[in-house]
């Protein structure tokens, strides 16, 4: 699906949008749906930078979102692990492209 840039009437709602999403205690296939959709709000907000919090214990959510993030169209790289400071084995940390608004 291509970017569609959101309509000034939802512009409020991107504003308000946080750097991280919290994936932990969802089932692997709500956390898939919720991070597609956050990163392409993100993504329309201008965010460049996201912390996803999958957890460390497991690892099928941090698969999947691997999985999600080597093929999203909107994300340029990711690092596993965080650094220590921002969450270490239980994050990622994901690059968006810059979208001109």
């Amino acid at each position: 699906m291509p970017y569609q840039r959101p309509d000034q009437s939802n512009l409020y709602k991107l504003m308000s949008l946080s750097t991280e999403i919290n994936l932990r205690h969802l089932s692997v296939r709500l956390g898939k749906e919720k991070l597609e959709s956050y990163i392409d709000r993100a993504a329309a907000a201008g965010i460049v930078i996201i912390k996803i919090i999958h957890g460390r214990s497991g690892g099928d959510m941090r698969r999947a979102t691997h999985e999600l993030l080597e093929r999203h169209p909107l994300v340029t790289d990711f690092e596993h692990p965080a650094a220590p400071s921002e969450g270490g084995p239980g994050v990622t940390i994901a690059k968006l492209v810059h979208i001109q608004n």
